[in-house]
This record gives C-alpha cells, structure tokens and sequence, in this order.
C-alpha cells in the first residue's frame, strides 16, 4: 500500500512526551491479558494483511510479537508462509534479528536472534539471508536479500547505509505484527540521519567495547562500538506526528492492533523532529542505563 505523501511542514513537539516507565509497564500488562481472548488463524491473518494493503511485490520490514497476535493457529510458520504467499519473492520481506545483549562471538548461521519466536524462525530458513553485525543484524526474503544483508558490511548497526534504512529508501514500509513504536528499529535509523549528540554513546557496558563477529571464512572480527542504538522505551511518542503526517494504516483483528507505516516518510518526519529538538526521543526513567547520560550530552 502506497500512503499520502507527508507534507514538509514542521509538527509540533508537544507529540514528543515523557512517558513513565512504570506506567509502559503496566500498560503492557492489561494488553497481555487482552491479547490472550484473540484467536488467529490463516484466513484472518491473510484478510489482516489485505485489509493493510500489503501486496505482492512490495518491501517490508516487519516487527512482531507471536504473544501479542493471540492465539494463532499454526504459530510464528503460519505467519511468515501468509507473508511469504501476500509479498511473493517478487518482493521483499527484512525482519530485525538482533542479538541483545551480543553474543561472546556473533555466528550468523548459529547465534540467535532474541526478538522473539516469529524472527527466530525465519532467520533460520534456508531461503532466508542475514546480515553480518554482531548485535543489530537482519534476516531478509525476496528480491535482492543479499544486497540488502550486504549492506552492513559498510554500515553500522541501524546508521546510514544499514539494511534497514536502504530498504526504506527504497520505498519500503514497515509492518507492525501486535507490537508498537517501542519496537520501531527505523526511529534508530532517524536518529542516525539527524546526527543526534548521543550516537556514539554506548547503550551500557555490553556494548561499550569491540563487539566479535565469525566472518563466513571462518576468521573472527572486531566491531568497534560505534553507532550502537539506545533506549527506545520512548519511541512510542512517535505515533502521533506520524499519524497526523498519513503515514499510518490501522486494523483491528479483535484486540490486536496491526499497523503499516510508510519507512521513508517516518524518517524523513523524526529526523527533522531530532535535528530541531535532539532529546526529544529520551525516556524519562531514572534508572534507564542509557536517557540520563545521554542527556548530558544534547545541548
């Protein structure tokens, strides 16, 4: 699906509020008991996918949580085969496979990814490439996969260049599954665009040293800690510019919400945000290991 273009025009940042911690925490709760009266199955999902307007041929990146679609028939295999069957290998289907916190040595073809049960499984199909960064690597389907896995070669984890943000360059949307803004790894990708003061500073310890990664010949490689992502417990302010911009598609199957966002738009939209105002996007919990230090740093 193709949404409105975005207009140029600055949004205010009264969008871009402090949520609490605890109060995330608790929302998280209600929606977990929620989620659990959903039942999904093929015919569902695929009308889900319809109703969203994901089509053949088309590029995606999506995030998702098995838990928060409900019940499905079938689980995460059902999901990415009515992907697979909607997109077709004519297009393109990237998911995150992250490794948080990294591994001791980063093995593509071994190291799981801990983002949940849906990645997990695709990662490790046979027609399914991933990308070579110890902590932030994708999985990707479709046309052009391993140009798009390639990417992080010269890259860092979600920075300029990375898979993530040429997929969205390309005119690639993002596909939320049952999850929301929190998980919105294009955000990070905005970030990097706008050149925030806190790019280079480490999430915490675990990333604040050379990061080790098996090469495909075998060799081992050092990954400097550089452009490591941060806290993104407060991305989900985003939702209001981007919606009030047209660039989100809702629907509803019983209490899962399904989302589609045009990926250049949003980061065209939230850079522009963080270069007039860098903290915006920080969360306000004072025991985050990263916001409060990050803060020293914006201006």
């Amino acid at each position: 699906m193709r949404h409105s273009r975005l207009s140029t025009a600055d949004i205010p940042l009264r969008h871009c509020f402090k949520i609490p911690f605890r109060g995330i925490l608790h929302l998280t709760n209600i929606i977990d008991k929620k989620m659990a009266s959903t039942q999904m199955n093929r015919e569902k999902f695929r009308a889900a996918l319809d109703a969203l307007g994901v089509s053949s041929g088309d590029a995606y990146l999506v995030h998702s949580s098995l838990r928060m679609l409900g019940r499905v028939d079938g689980g995460a295999d059902v999901v990415i085969d009515t992907l697979k069957e909607v997109v077709t290998e004519s297009g393109v289907i990237m998911m995150p496979a992250f490794t948080l916190p990294p591994a001791e040595i980063f093995e593509p073809k071994k190291t799981p990814t801990t983002l949940g049960i849906i990645s997990e499984t695709f990662r490790k199909q046979d027609d399914v490439v991933r990308s070579l960064h110890p902590s932030h690597s994708v999985a990707v389907w479709g046309r052009n996969a391993q140009n798009y896995a390639d990417a992080h070669r010269n890259a860092t984890a979600l920075g300029v260049g990375s898979p993530i943000h040429r997929l969205m360059e390309d005119g690639g949307e993002i596909i939320f599954l049952g999850v929301g803004h929190w998980a919105n790894s294009a955000v990070h990708v905005a970030e990097a665009v706008a050149r925030v003061p806190y790019l280079d500073l480490p999430y915490n310890d675990d990333y604040d040293k050379d990061l080790m990664m098996r090469l495909p010949d075998g060799s081992i490689t050092a990954v400097p800690p550089r452009e490591n992502p941060g806290c993104s417990v407060n991305f989900v302010a985003v939702e209001q510019p981007l919606k009030e911009a047209g660039l989100i598609t809702y629907h509803r199957v019983g209490d899962t919400l399904l989302q589609t966002i045009d990926g250049r738009g949003a980061i065209q939209i939230l850079s522009d945000l963080l270069r007039r105002e860098p903290g915006a996007l920080l969360c306000s919990w004072e025991l985050c290991p990263f916001c409060p230090r990050a803060r020293k740093l914006v201006p």
